[in-house]
């Protein structure tokens, strides 16, 4: 048994949009403690963590453990379908075999969605070792990503003590972004155990960028190791991104 309520429609539509940018079927968890999903998107190249503690919810009732796997599009036709007004409620049924959401507003909706089978293998989020963790206005990563890729189809991104670098190279010339922490930066934090430096894929960082709903961001990374990039969802959610580094031939 599933039930829940939720009465924001603008963080679902977040959620839906930031899972759209990587995945084609989404698998939630749903247990006692919330929703969450840890996912590979199909290429193997970045990965997405969702984290929705019950108490993100206005009303949360689970008595078991659900694997439910949807198919990401029509997730993504219903959420464009949702008045800013609109109430939420998800429930399952576990003997039709459907995962049914319905919004309450000025008319009634109910959309009911076919389950699909969910791969056998069932990833979890690890911890992972970092030498940089910069705490940062989400606003200036887009700005730092745009303007790379106004040259470059990927970016390097280096830290050492004070500052935060973003460089990329093309056929025809190289842009920098450079930010400093200081009282009027949006570079707040940054903590380094070691200088680092690592490249990533501008198309990746684009689509994952775009995706990026609150007005923070906590980047963390290491030498030619994979990128994190973590941002909030709701009041006590979070949304996590995860890129593999691209390694130069040499």
């Amino acid at each position: 048994m599933f039930h829940a309520t939720l009465d924001s429609t603008k963080t679902w539509k977040q959620i839906v949009d930031a899972l759209a940018t990587l995945l084609t079927e989404v698998v939630f968890i749903i247990d006692d403690k919330g929703i969450s999903l840890c996912q590979l998107d199909s290429s193997k190249a970045a990965m997405i963590d969702l984290s929705l503690p019950a108490g993100v919810f206005q009303e949360y009732q689970c008595s078991q453990e659900h694997v439910v796997c949807l198919d990401t599009d029509e997730l993504v036709k219903v959420s464009k379908r949702m008045a800013g007004d609109d109430h939420i409620e998800f429930s399952l049924d576990d003997d039709a075999q459907r995962f049914e959401i319905k919004l309450i507003g000025q008319a009634e909706r109910r959309f009911s969605f076919m389950l699909l089978t969910p791969p056998e293998e069932r990833r979890s989020s690890k911890p992972m070792p970092y030498d940089v963790r910069a705490e940062m206005f989400t606003d200036a990563f887009k700005q730092a990503i745009k303007d790379i890729s106004v040259i470059s189809n990927h970016v390097r991104i280096r830290a050492e003590e004070g500052t935060l670098e973003f460089r990329g190279e093309g056929n025809l010339g190289e842009a920098h972004v450079t930010l400093r922490v200081g009282e009027e930066s949006p570079l707040y934090s940054l903590e380094i155990g070691r200088p680092a430096t690592a490249m990533y894929s501008m198309s990746y960082l684009a689509n994952i960028s775009k995706a990026m709903s609150s007005d923070s961001l906590v980047l963390q990374f290491a030498t030619d190791k994979p990128i994190q990039m973590e941002f909030g969802v709701a009041e006590g959610g979070t949304i996590k991104f995860i890129l593999a580094p691209r390694i130069e031939r040499r």
